[in-house]
């Protein structure tokens, strides 16, 4: 696989997951703070090229996150090609791109879209002829749409476009946890570990934090562990990260006859060994999400108790005189 090394030491950019935390948490300073509501945890799905199962991957996954008792809805946020619904043999009335033409701030939300899939999560369909993906301002609005989902929603999914483009990198940049979807194909591996790349070069090193891979169509348990071992043996050579392998999904010939038959995760229930696969991975990244999420809060305290530290020394110092 042909790389080009880049400095470990990349300044982060001021990049969109950063401007929208920005926008949602203040107005300015002579305005009062905005109330923000907290939004479910965000989980997004990509792939550095298409074809390699990303959407039977999010499905999947959604319906096993769900399984565990998580209010989850699953969002297709595929803007080139939405077929989510389609592997599910659902005929929506109402897609995402009515957000996106009408206005987000007209009454029109994710949540009135939203519809049951039959596999135990909600389904948000992706739009249809939109010809292009959706400026930089109305990634925002959809990503700050998630916090309409709060009250009814513990996890929510991304399904993103395949590739390297603006958009993508928007949405994963902004995500808790992203996986990247890849097959033991050497272009599939070329292409992952571009959009790894990518991600760095847009974040810095620590973009890494929040990734992890799923290598889906394997063999074997070894084939999958290879794959992994290749691409992060150039990831930490040349970007100087780690990436965690978060699960493998067999190849299994019920994929494809489900998604043919529009099947996928009828009943919400994953019986084949590529089911019982993900079931495992969606375990593995729930567990991700909720090690960070300690680590941040110990982080928080620790800030908090650093801030006070001061201000009980002055009192100590004023009381003493």
């Amino acid at each position: 696989m042909s790389v080009v090394p880049i400095s470990t030491g990349v300044s982060t950019r001021d990049d969109q997951a950063t401007r929208l935390r920005a926008m949602l948490g203040t107005r300015g300073a002579d305005q009062q703070p905005m109330i923000v509501r907290p939004r479910p945890k965000l989980i997004a799905l990509a792939s550095g090229k298409g074809g390699v199962g990303k959407t039977y991957t999010s499905i999947s996954l959604a319906t096993a996150i769900a399984d565990m008792g998580q209010r989850t809805v699953l969002v297709d946020a595929d803007f080139g090609a939405a077929n989510a619904d389609i592997m599910l043999g659902l005929a929506p009335l109402r897609r995402l791109d009515e957000c996106f033409v009408k206005g987000f701030s007209r009454g029109h939300s994710v949540g009135d879209i939203a519809i049951e899939s039959g596999a135990g999560f909600r389904l948000i369909p992706g739009p249809v002829g939109m010809g292009r993906p959706p400026a930089a301002a109305d990634r925002n609005r959809l990503l700050a749409s998630y916090s309409q989902l709060h009250d009814d929603t513990d996890v929510v999914l991304m399904d993103c476009s395949a590739g390297v483009g603006p958009c993508v990198l928007d949405l994963v940049s902004a995500a808790d946890l992203s996986v990247i979807v890849l097959t033991p194909e050497p272009t599939s591996i070329a292409d992952a570990y571009a959009l790894v790349k990518s991600l760095i070069r847009k974040q810095g090193p620590q973009a890494a934090e929040t990734l992890g891979l799923v290598v889906n169509q394997t063999e074997s348990r070894s084939e999958a562990e290879r794959v992994h071992r290749r691409i992060a043996a150039v990831a930490h050579r040349f970007l100087g990260v780690t990436l965690p392998l978060l699960g493998r999904i067999p190849a299994d010939k019920s994929v494809s006859r489900g998604i043919r038959a529009q099947r996928v995760a009828q009943g919400g229930k994953l019986r084949s060994s590529s089911g019982r696969s993900v079931r495992k991975a969606a375990k593995v990244v729930l567990d991700q999400i909720q090690s960070r999420e300690q680590v941040g809060q110990a982080k928080a305290n620790s800030a908090d108790s650093r801030d006070s530290e001061p201000n009980r020394v002055g009192l100590e110092l004023v009381s003493g005189r």
